[in-house]
């Protein structure tokens, strides 16, 4: 489950980004692009978790909802995020890397709560 939301997002973008526009480089940089990417699979979590089992909403309006206000945390539009997505999806080398460093991100944010609760992530 820890990195279901990492991947899963991948299936909600391709729904979420149907009307794709081609571009040569990317808007958004790697690094950046990567924490965009964490804060949209911890927002894709946070509906499945908590507000569909709330909520008689549609989960693509739900996730839609949430993914405008990541995008908007780091002060990128849909347009940006959309091409900079693109490309790296026509990019394998690329966004392997995109999707390692969103990895890595999510084992340094687990180990960190695991030292500050001290609990053993074994």
């Amino acid at each position: 489950m820890k990195y279901k939301f990492i991947f899963s997002f991948i299936g909600v973008s391709f729904i979420m980004l149907s009307c794709s526009t081609d571009s040569a480089t990317p808007a958004i940089d790697q690094n950046k692009m990567a924490d965009i990417l964490f804060d949209v699979a911890l927002a894709e979590g946070y509906v499945e978790s908590y507000q569909l089992k709330d909520s008689l909403a549609k989960k693509d309006s739900l996730l839609q909802r949430e993914m405008d206000i990541v995008l908007k945390i780091h002060k990128v539009d849909s347009k940006q995020f959309t091409s900079s997505y693109n490309y790296y999806r026509k990019n394998p080398s690329k966004f392997k890397e995109l999707a390692d460093s969103a990895n890595n991100r999510a084992i340094r944010n687990r180990e960190t709560i695991y030292t500050r609760r001290r609990i053993n992530p074994s």
